[in-house]
């Protein structure tokens, strides 16, 4: 493919997406812990705004983020199966994910994985994802990146929102969203509603002589899905300075799904003769935050508890808690600002497979970040102490450095430390190891462009790699050391005359574990492309996608070497009403992301927005 990779990129050139909106103007949280200028980040991000959310009227999470660069996704079968997510090739369960500020990995879960597959994007503002280690800002887990999605700003006056879709596999989802804005409070509140019918978890593996027939043709059953999300929050400004917010989320759904890959079941059903099993799952996750923001003079101040409580019925229930208390002051100077701050997070498995588990751990960071400009050379210096009660301490840092020349082009570089400690069923579960160690990892990247171009290469090293020892039948922290390597390469322009925005990436990824092996269900090659035509103020049409290369799964099958096309189309009536039609898989493409499990074919599905 690495031929053909050169005219491929200038066919795809025609393509891309995303909204004329200045995206440059939006300020990141995830960076340095608080909200910041885009200017003053060195490390490599995106940002998906709003207008680009309602532009594509995504179905999944996945849906938003599979054609940015260094990005990619495998899921065990249709919507709402297990999703996994990799940024620059690390595991899904190396990233941090947040809403709202709240942590959102699941710490019921083998590595404290985020349930990315239950996200529903309908009422986000904004998705920062920010690539490469990032501990030294965020503590554990924050070895791939972090990603922050901010829920729906609260406009001033009364307002109500209802959208309502219907599309194939009998899907459906309405939505309403109402709120109220005033000078001293403002609250809203968004609920959805979300079912499929969907599609059978499982097909059959390239090695079935069935392979490339679908799971309809085969007369395997289908696997639904069914997910009601609602989001609570309020503000109130206790003065000019001062003020109380709160958010409540609860995510309610339940999966159904097949034995494994490649084999087929029913909700009840006995497909290895070793008795009858529940192939459904009913997923239960609660997360709460109150925080409390003064600004005084040149300080901010941050004072915040958040809580995350998660419940899974199958194979004998999983039940975990996760609360953190933070307190930070952003303090701004003449030619920069430092973030300084402690946090005390408690982890808790209370329930793991059945089991009565009963364990946890607690730890008490304490972190400090500065950001000095100088003739136009950015300077970030990040450092963090983690104390653990089960685990030695550890102190992580990054530095990063941004250089512009002319303010159009800029050049930039980060180094930093990282790990991940093991999680508690790592240590506790049915396979634990109680004397495992965390991982530790150092990453650097470089980049150089312009607003419109960019290039960026990054290398890791990571030692103690957790995984699953099937010598001694349990965790164990590998020796030698993986590695991952590559870079991307994108270019991104609205252009006025002929009111488009383009957008086109490529990702080249090379990783090896300690053995000199492939890393699993990781592309070495990825192209992502976008396209959005506006006819008119009150029309848009887009068009994007992906191309995966080569990709391993395991017995060494290649899930790769496909591309999939969707599209859109927005009509807006009224500044109060919208029609809107989505075509997931255009070409109706037959493809795996893991090996065994089905995807959608040629999907549609279309809408009507009232809202005032």
């Amino acid at each position: 493919m690495k031929k053909n990779i050169p005219s491929l990129i200038s066919a795809l050139c025609l393509f891309s997406l995303s909204s004329a909106v200045e995206l440059e103007k939006l300020p990141i949280y995830s960076a340095y812990k608080s909200e910041s200028p885009q200017d003053t980040v060195t490390s490599p991000f995106i940002i998906i705004s709003e207008e680009e959310i309602n532009e594509k009227k995504p179905i999944s999470f996945t849906d938003i983020i599979k054609n940015k660069s260094g990005i990619s996704f495998t899921r065990n079968g249709g919507i709402g199966q297990t999703t996994s997510l990799y940024i620059w090739g690390n595991k899904t369960e190396n990233t941090v994910l947040l809403i709202d500020g709240i942590r959102i990995n699941d710490v019921t879960s083998i590595g404290y994985n985020p349930l990315y597959e239950h996200i529903l994007v309908d009422n986000f503002n904004k998705i920062e994802i920010i690539k490469g280690v990032q501990s030294g800002v965020w503590g554990a887990d924050a070895v791939g990146g972090v990603i922050n999605i901010s829920t729906q700003k609260i406009k001033d006056g009364f307002n109500v929102l209802l959208d309502g879709m219907y599309g194939s596999f009998s899907t459906r989802k309405y939505r309403i969203s109402t709120s109220y804005g005033g000078k001293k409070f403002k609250i809203m509140l968004n609920a959805v509603h979300f079912k499929t019918s969907g599609i059978s978890s499982a097909e059959p593996k390239k090695t079935d002589p069935n392979y490339g027939k679908r799971w309809d043709d085969l007369g395997w059953e289908r696997d639904p899905y069914r997910n009601d999300t609602v989001t609570l929050k309020g503000i109130y400004n206790i003065t000019d300075r001062d003020k109380i917010s709160i958010t409540f989320i609860n995510i309610d759904a339940v999966t159904h799904y097949d034995a494994s890959a490649g084999v087929d079941a029913k909700d009840y059903d006995d497909p290895f003769g070793y008795g009858v099993s529940e192939y459904f799952n009913h997923t239960s996750q609660k997360f709460y935050k109150i925080s409390y923001n003064r600004k005084t003079g040149k300080h901010d101040l941050n004072l915040k508890w958040t809580k995350s409580d998660i419940n899974h019925s199958h194979y004998g229930g999983y039940e975990g808690k996760n609360t953190e208390i933070n307190f930070s002051d952003k303090l701004k100077y003449k030619n920069g600002f430092l973030v300084i701050g402690v946090s005390r997070q408690d982890f808790k498995n209370t329930k793991s497979a059945g089991v009565n588990l009963n364990k946890r751990y607690h730890s008490t960071g304490y972190y400090l970040t500065n950001v000095t400009n100088l003739w136009d050379f950015l300077i970030s210096t990040s450092i963090r102490h983690d104390s653990y009660s089960v685990f030695k301490d550890k102190t992580t840092y990054k530095l990063g450095f941004k250089k512009s020349i002319d303010r159009t082009f800029f050049i930039s570089s980060n180094y930093g430390t990282g790990y991940k400690v093991p999680t508690i069923f790592q240590l506790y579960g049915f396979a634990g190891n109680e004397s495992l160690n965390p991982e530790n990892s150092i990453q650097y990247d470089i980049s150089i462009g312009t607003k419109s171009f960019y290039v960026t290469y990054f290398n890791y090293s990571i030692k103690n790699l957790i995984d699953y020892d099937f010598n001694i039948k349990k965790y164990n922290n590998l020796p030698g050391k993986t590695k991952i390597k590559g870079y991307e390469i994108g270019y991104r322009k609205y252009i006025n005359s002929i009111r488009s925005y383009i957008n086109i990436n490529y990702t080249s990824l090379d990783t090896k574990d300690s053995k000199g092996n492939k890393l699993l269900r990781r592309p070495d090659e990825k192209i992502g492309f976008e396209f959005i035509f506006y006819p008119t103020d009150s029309i848009n049409i887009g068009i994007y996608g992906e191309y995966i290369g080569d990709r391993k799964d395991l017995g060494n099958i290649n899930t790769g070497n496909y591309s999939v096309f969707d599209s859109f189309i927005n009509y807006n009536f009224s500044k109060n009403v919208e029609l809107y039609l989505k075509i997931i898989n255009i070409t109706d493409k037959y493809y795996q992301t893991v090996s065994g499990y089905a995807t959608a074919g040629r999907s549609i599905y279309g809408g009507l927005r009232l809202q005032w």
